[in-house]
């Protein structure tokens, strides 16, 4: 695996960044007798300031609608989490706030894969969106890093109106990146964090992370904006094995195109480097190693200890991200929004991955004495993504208290794709479960054939929408809408022999809600939406036609309520949803033919479906203490399209899910500044897999729960924060297929950031 940022050269950029800070605080000192007080009022105010915990009503969101629309008035359940939250939790990934969302869940490997389930189905790669837009998550992917993000909007349920053919109706993530401000600011943060719990002891495994945010004004009357953000991180996150190294590059200006900034141009790049070491499943000889003898138990007593990691290599993937938004204010009625990126994402993969039919005793009478073997892989691929996407909103007031608004859009995406891949080298060098010994002694050599090219695919999807908002009274809120959506494919072999396969339309994918506002704080809605998935126009029915199949389709009904009481001391919403996956094809038997003598597929309504209800509120008694819970109820199952059958559970995904947050700063007298947060997660059993004919009997996961815990301090523009995770070493099972496939949680472990903003 390649290296690109050494341990040494990360230490001193370590140091580097404290010396900085160092200097700064002697500079700020050197300059305190001279400061104004209304400018050492500000110097109090860091970057990213500690405003809000839970999602707020009148917190704005732009995802679910494309509109700037309050929590409060739109029509689905949200939950946002903003750049200040992110950061006092030390949520480092995506993975990491999953399980703080009512309604989400993470597939298992919570720093691996960017998998996650939302509702009781399994999201897909580009269920997870940067400012809206596809690519920066790609298949085979690590789970995000949240380097540069602002606010993490959290859409449950579907969104195919205004984002196209996605898949499953269980929700979608959007990062909204950091953007250039006016107001000039700069941070130097630097984060170090160890496990310590457990096998795992206090200093075995090193993390370190130096990161810069500045912003401000390029020229004196404000009209160009610049945001620089560079994040250099070394993460021990797999035992016995290299760390990860990674780098993240962004530049992003916004300028003015008139004096009064109505129409505003924000073009950004960003560039990263991650070189992650190859992580292996942990494994557990006396479990269920197979999926047909009908058990779902398993054990930990004898598993893979979470010091050892039985795989090696790793990858590299390299991004870079360029694109621009225009925003444009024609008149206060009249308003536009276009934008472009380009993603290119290089992957590489040299890995050693353990080869699960070698698992063996190589000792009867010695219990630890089990061995498996690994093989060679490699595999290069390319991924190019270009999207846009742009509409325009017009309101118009037609009667007396009664405003409208009306927004037409297109969005459009090209994804180019190549792969190459070796398959796999011969088995070798064994590697015990228990102690990492490898034998032979000269350990793993590359014995991957060579890399063959597989086809090239070029893709290409858009999808136009209308939608009309109305309020009447300032009571009711309604929104409907269409879209329509249509999909090429070119598939090229090697030898250049390209065949296009036949295009793919949506039927017009229709959309309503309604909300009534009770008071100014309180309202109440009920929505439609729904999500689709062009099928391949090639597939076969009985008759032996093609192209004859509608997409399969994701249909969702919620009622809710959210509400703002009391000022800031409650904020609260619930939600009732009943989703359902229904057009779904199906293939016949081996036996069963259609009249050209090949297997055919049904198209049956009989696909996954979730009901249940969720619910999240913040309690705030005083103004520096914020409490949030979340809960979250979902009966998901398989009505028979795959499943062993019919209403069998959905995977991954529990009946019940809670998670409590809360955090109390000091506001007044010799102790301001100080803060102190805990957190709780709790999930009950759930199974790892799907039960299907031919493996009826996945593993059957106990509920856990999970301590987190973390003190700050906040004064004069420095903040110092230790944050402690897993606070009692509590030791679960986040993912097992079988005996061996298991991902356990991370052991106790603590972080400790401290940053300047000035």
């Amino acid at each position: 695996m390649n290296t690109h940022v050494s341990r040494s050269t990360l230490f001193r950029l370590t140091l580097a960044s404290a010396a900085a800070l160092a200097a700064v605080t002697f500079a700020a000192g050197a300059d305190s007798n001279s400061t104004p007080a209304s400018a050492a009022a500000e110097d109090l105010i860091p970057l990213d300031r500690f405003e809000v915990v839970g999602t707020r009503p009148h917190t704005t969101d732009t995802t679910t609608l494309k509109l700037p629309t309050t929590v409060l008035d739109t029509p689905r359940s949200v939950t946002v989490f903003d750049a200040s939250r992110l950061r006092e939790q030390d949520i480092q990934t995506g993975g990491d706030l999953l399980f703080w969302v009512p309604g989400l869940n993470t597939n298992g490997a919570v720093q691996e894969s960017y998998h996650f389930y939302a509702r009781g189905y399994r999201m897909a790669p580009n269920d997870w969106r940067v400012d809206g837009f596809a690519g920066r998550v790609t298949g085979g992917s690590y789970n995000p890093n949240l380097f540069g993000v602002e606010q993490v909007s959290i859409l449950k349920g579907p969104a195919g109106l205004l984002y196209g053919s996605s898949g499953l109706p269980g929700g979608m993530i959007n990062l909204v990146s950091k953007r250039p401000r006016e107001t000039a600011a700069t941070t130097v943060e630097t984060r170090i964090r160890t496990f310590g719990g457990g096998e795992v002891g206090l200093g075995e495994r090193w993390s370190h992370e130096v990161e810069f945010d500045i912003t401000g004004a390029v020229t004196p009357e404000g009209r160009l904006l610049y945001r620089a953000l560079a994040s250099v991180e070394r993460s021990a996150l797999a035992a016995s094995s290299p760390a990860d190294d990674n780098q993240f590059y962004r530049l992003a200006l916004t300028y003015k195109l008139d004096a009064a900034g109505r129409f505003q141009l924000t073009p950004s790049f960003e560039w990263s480097r991650e070189d992650r070491a190859q992580r292996a499943a942990g494994i557990s000889p006396s479990s269920s190693r197979t999926t047909a003898d009908g058990r779902t138990d398993y054990t930990l007593s004898d598993a893979s200890p979470r010091t050892v990691n039985l795989a090696a290599g790793g990858r590299l993937d390299t991004n870079r991200t360029w694109g621009a938004d225009l925003a444009a204010l024609f008149t206060s009625s009249w308003r536009a929004a276009v934008g472009f990126r380009q993603v290119d994402r290089d992957y590489t993969n040299d890995a050693y991955a353990i080869n699960s039919a070698t698992l063996r005793q190589t000792n009867a009478a010695d219990p630890r004495s089990w061995v498996v073997s690994r093989r060679h892989s490699r595999a290069a691929n390319t991924y190019a993504v270009t999207s846009l996407d742009a509409n325009t909103t017009y309101e118009f007031i037609p009667a007396e208290r009664v405003r409208s608004l009306l927004q037409v859009g297109v969005n459009a995406r090209r994804n180019k794709n190549t792969a190459a891949s070796s398959g796999n080298g011969s088995d070798q060098s064994p590697i015990n479960l228990y102690s990492g010994f490898v034998a032979p002694a000269d350990g793993l050599v590359a014995n991957a054939p060579a890399l063959v090219a597989g086809n090239a695919t070029d893709a290409f999807a858009w999808n136009a929408y209308g939608q009309s908002q109305n309020e009447v009274f300032e009571r009711w809120i309604l929104t409907a809408g269409f879209g329509y959506s249509r999909e090429t494919t070119k598939s090229t072999t090697p030898a250049g022999i390209s065949t296009r396969a036949p295009a793919r339309s949506s039927d017009v994918t229709p959309n309503a809600s309604l909300v009534y506002k009770l008071t100014r704080r309180v309202s109440l809605y009920t929505s439609y939406s729904n999500s689709f998935t062009l099928p391949d126009g090639t597939l076969e029915d009985a008759q032996g036609r093609r192209g004859t199949f509608s997409p399969t389709q994701g249909d969702n009904y919620e009622i809710g309520a959210k509400a703002s009481f009391w000022g800031n001391l409650l904020a609260a919403s619930f939600t009732l949803f009943d989703t359902s996956l229904n057009g779904v094809l199906v293939q016949s038997q081996a036996d069963e033919l259609n009249a050209n003598g090949t297997r055919f597929y049904r198209q049956l309504d009989n696909g996954r479906k979730s009901r249940g209800a969720e619910t999240e509120f913040t309690v705030s008694p005083l103004p520096a203490w914020d409490t949030t819970f979340t809960y979250a109820y979902i009966d998901a199952f398989d009505r028979g399209a795959t499943a062993a059958r019919p209403n069998t559970p959905a995977e991954m995904t529990p009946r019940h899910a809670v998670s409590a947050y809360s955090r109390y700063a000091i506001r007044t007298g010799p102790l301001t500044g100080l803060s102190a947060r805990f957190g709780v997660i709790w999930q009950g059993p759930r199974w790892a897999a799907s039960q299907t004919p031919a493996a009826p009997d996945p593993l059957r996961l106990d509920a856990f729960h999970r301590f987190d815990a973390g003190l700050g301090y906040q004064v004069r523009g420095w903040r110092v924060a230790l944050n402690v995770e897993n606070l009692t070493n509590g030791y679960y099972l986040l993912a097992g297929s079988t005996g061996v496939a298991f991902s356990p949680s991370n052991p106790r472990s603590y972080a400790l950031r401290v940053s300047r903003s000035w």
